[in-house]
C-alpha cells in the first residue's frame, strides 16, 4: 500500500475547478480536497488537473505473466499516464487466442482483488458471436459480478477481411493469437450458430438487467446495429467504428466513448460533440495526451475538452466523489508540467502513486519526509 500524504496544499499552479482555469492551490488533509493553510509544495509551472478515470482500460497480454501479475502491469501503466480509476476489461473471446475464456475468470478475481497504484475495478469484454456460450457467459457473471461489460461482434468485419484479403486477414489473426486457419475454423463455427444470437444477446442482457450491470456496445460499425443494441438496453456506444453508429448512440442518449486514436473518423464525431467521454482502449499513455491535443493555444480549451476523462465517465459510472476538484472530493489529481505537456506525478486518494522529473525535485525540496518517496520514479 501507498502512504497517504501529509496535510499539504500544493501552490503555483494552474488548476481546473468549476469549468475554469485558475491560479489556485489545491490543499489535501487524509486523502480529500481540502481548505486551509497547510505546509506548501511550490508547483508553479505545473497544472493541476482532476485524475483521468478511464471507462475501458485494457490488460495485458498472457506473456506478463499470472492475472495478478497482469493487472499489476496495468495499473502501473495507469498510474504512470494519470489514470486514477479506470476498469480493466477482461476478454472473452475465442480459444487458444489471447483472449481464450479460460483466462476470464482469473482476471475479473485478480482485478477485483488489487491492491496497486490505482483504483482498478473489473469489467468483460465479450465477443459475442460465439452465441452457444450463453451459459458459460452467464455462470461467469453470476460468480464474478463485473459492473461493466461491453458486446464485441467481429465476425462481420473479418470474414469480410478473410475474402477479401488474406494477409490481412492472417494479420488480424495474428493480434488475436491465431494462425488465420484456426481463426477461419472459428469464425465458420461461430457462423453455424448466428441464428443463436439474438437470443444469447437477449438472455445477456435479461441477466444484467437484473444484476445491475452497465453493459454497451464496441466498434459498432453502422447505426443500425447500435440502433439493435440499444433496444436490448446495451447503452453505452463504445468506440463506434462510424459516424452514423456514434450519431445513433448519441440520438438514443448513449454517452459514446472514443479512443485516443486521432483519425479522420474521431475528428467528425469530436466536430459534431458527439463525444461523450475517452478511453485508453490499450493506450494509457495517449489518453492525457490526445486531450491536452485537443485544447489548441494555451490550452484553452482545457475546461470543455478534460471533462472527457474526468467529469463525464465519473457521472456515468455513478462516481460522485471524485472527477473534479471540488472541496471535500478524492483527492485524484494528476500534474503535469506545463512547459512540456509531461505527466510528473499522479496522486490517487491522497497517495502519491507516481512522480518524476521536476515534480519529484519539488515535492523533496518541499519536505524532508519526501526525500525518500515510496513510488516509482520513472
Amino acid at each position: 500500500m501507498m502512504r497517504l500524504l501529509p496535510p499539504l496544499r500544493l501552490t503555483g499552479a494552474t488548476i481546473l475547478r468549476e469549468g475554469e482555469l485558475r491560479q489556485r492551490s489545491v490543499a489535501i488533509v487524509r486523502g480529500r480536497i481540502a481548505k486551509g493553510p497547510l505546509p506548501a509544495v511550490d508547483l508553479s509551472g505545473y497544472l493541476i488537473l482532476p485524475g483521468l478515470i478511464d471507462m475501458l482500460a485494457e490488460i495485458p497480454a498472457p506473456g506478463h505473466g499470472c492475472p495478478a501479475q497482469r493487472i499489476h502491469l496495468a495499473g502501473s501503466r495507469a498510474a504512470a499516464a494519470g489514470i486514477t480509476t479506470c476498469w480493466a476489461a477482461a476478454p472473452f473471446g475465442w480459444p487458444g487466442s489471447v483472449e481464450d475464456p479460460a483466462h476470464a475468470a482469473g482476471l475479473l478475481a485478480a482485478t477485483a482483488s488489487s491492491t496497486g497504484p490505482v483504483d482498478i475495478r473489473p469489467a468483460l469484454r465479450i465477443e459475442v458471436s460465439r452465441s452457444d456460450q450463453t451459459a458459460a457467459i452467464l455462470q461467469l457473471l453470476a460468480r464474478h459480478r463485473p459492473p461493466l461489460v461491453y458486446f464485441q461482434n467481429r465476425h462481420e468485419t473479418l470474414a469480410a477481411i478473410r475474402a477479401g484479403d488474406p494477409l490481412r486477414f492472417g494479420e488480424s489473426a495474428a493480434r488475436i493469437g491465431l494462425d488465420g486457419g484456426r481463426l477461419g475454423a472459428l469464425l465458420d463455427h461461430d457462423a453455424e450458430t448466428r441464428r443463436a444470437l439474438p437470443r444469447h444477446l437477449c438472455s445477456l442482457a435479461e441477466r444484467m438487467d437484473a444484476m445491475g450491470i452497465l453493459y454497451g456496445s464496441l466498434d459498432d460499425p453502422r447505426g443500425d446495429i447500435r440502433e439493435t443494441y440499444s433496444m436490448i438496453g446495451a447503452r453505452i456506444a463504445a468506440c463506434p467504428a462510424s459516424f452514423a453508429a456514434a450519431a445513433a448512440g448519441s440520438a438514443a442518449g448513449s454517452p459514446v466513448l472514443l479512443s485516443p486514436e486521432d483519425s479522420g473518423l474521431a475528428r467528425d464525431i469530436l466536430r459534431a460533440d458527439l463525444c461523450t467521454a475517452m478511453v485508453s482502449r490499450g493506450r494509457p499513455d495517449a489518453l492525457c495526451q490526445r486531450i491536452l491535443g485537443l485544447c489548441g493555444p494555451e490550452l484553452a480549451g482545457l475546461p470543455r475538452f478534460w471533462p472527457l476523462v474526468s467529469t463525464n465517465p465519473a457521472r456515468i459510472m455513478g462516481l460522485a466523489d471524485r472527477g473534479t476538484l471540488d472541496y471535500g472530493r478524492r483527492a485524484d489529481l494528476v500534474i503535469v508540467n506545463r512547459a512540456t505537456l509531461a505527466i510528473e506525478a499522479t496522486i490517487r486518494a491522497g497517495q502519491l502513486v507516481w512522480i518524476t522529473g521536476g515534480a519529484l525535485e519539488r515535492f523533496r525540496r518541499a519536505k524532508a519526509e519526501f526525500a525518500a518517496l515510496p513510488v516509482a520514479a520513472e
